[in-house]
């Protein structure tokens, strides 16, 4: 019976060979040999990623109005031509030079920071200069009213109702400042160049004056849009905590009517001997709150009331 034949390992021929040899091993030579035979340790195990923490989103402030206008408020339609049908869309020219005037004594009577003194001065200027001019103006549009209504008291009626809207077209509190900032080139221009044609200076300034409420009209509409959609992702949890909210969704229900500008005060047209509007505005400054969006607390379950015992 024969042996199986033996395979010498790496470690078993050195150590034959060092007894062959005789060779005399220092303890720490021997160390060193029996470490390179000993088994190789593992490798470390894999190192698991940390899971990224969760995105939490930031629940952004309910837009604002712009200007501190109200928050419910209906902005005029565009017409055919794409520009919006207000108050002063399609004059004649007669109203046109009438309602550049209402708007400058608008202006006069409402821009009274020190820097836009020349408005006033300027309107002082322009009905001086232009008396007779204004007057001829102003009979012809009350001659264009008696005109049509049989009874004088309804044209009376007729034309101060639509004179006081376009003042309060000019007196719009939320775009006071681009129509003060309008009012005072035009102002500075007449004073450069005193208008002896009221007509002429009318269709060189009156869109300039117009000018501040496209803007603010075109801001408003962004500020529906945006409110619109911070209603429909966040207003079911967090709308209560915002100003503005809650009159909008009454609104949308019909619940609320259309907030309107009401004027603190007024000074009487000596012309037409209507009341003008002058409300006070502090330019940059508006007293709209911004609160932080907060979520209702939950409201907690009433404990189970105790099963009644039975009678024994």
């Amino acid at each position: 019976m024969s042996a199986s034949p033996h395979t010498p390992t790496a470690c078993s021929s050195q150590a034959s060979a060092r007894a062959t040899f005789g060779l005399t091993i220092t303890a720490l030579a021997g160390a060193t040999l029996l470490a390179g035979c000993a088994a190789k340790a593992p490798p470390p195990p894999p190192t698991v990623a940390a899971r990224p923490a969760p995105v939490v989103e930031t629940v952004p402030y309910r837009p604002l109005p712009p200007g501190g206008a109200h928050y419910v408020m209906s902005m005029p339609s565009r017409g055919p031509d794409g520009r919006r049908i207000t108050v002063n869309s399609n004059l004649t020219d007669d109203q046109l030079v009438w309602n550049l005037r209402s708007a400058w004594n608008v202006a006069a009577l409402n821009c009274l920071s020190p820097e836009y003194e020349p408005i006033l001065t300027g309107y002082r200027g322009f009905l001086t200069r232009n008396v007779r001019s204004l007057k001829a103006v102003n009979d012809r549009l009350e001659k264009s009213y008696t005109s049509r209504f049989r009874v004088r008291r309804d044209a009376i009626v007729a034309r101060d109702g639509y004179t006081t809207q376009v003042y309060n077209f000019f007196a719009e509190p939320a775009a006071r400042a681009g129509f003060c900032r309008a009012a005072l080139d035009m102002a500075n221009r007449a004073q450069a160049t005193p208008p002896s044609d009221p007509l002429a200076f009318a269709r060189a300034n009156f869109d300039g004056l117009l000018a501040p409420f496209e803007q603010f009209f075109d801001e408003y509409e962004a500020y529906q849009r945006a409110s619109a959609e911070w209603d429909a992702k966040w207003g079911a949890q967090y709308g209560a905590s915002q100003p503005g909210w809650v009159a909008v969704q009454q609104a949308r229900a019909g619940v609320l009517t259309e907030q309107t500008s009401a004027p603190t005060q007024a000074v009487l047209d000596p012309e037409t001997g209507l009341p003008v509007p002058v409300i006070p505005v502090r330019e940059g400054v508006t007293a709209q709150p911004v609160v932080q969006p907060i979520a209702p607390k939950p409201t907690a379950k009433p404990a189970p009331k105790p099963a009644a015992k039975r009678g024994t």
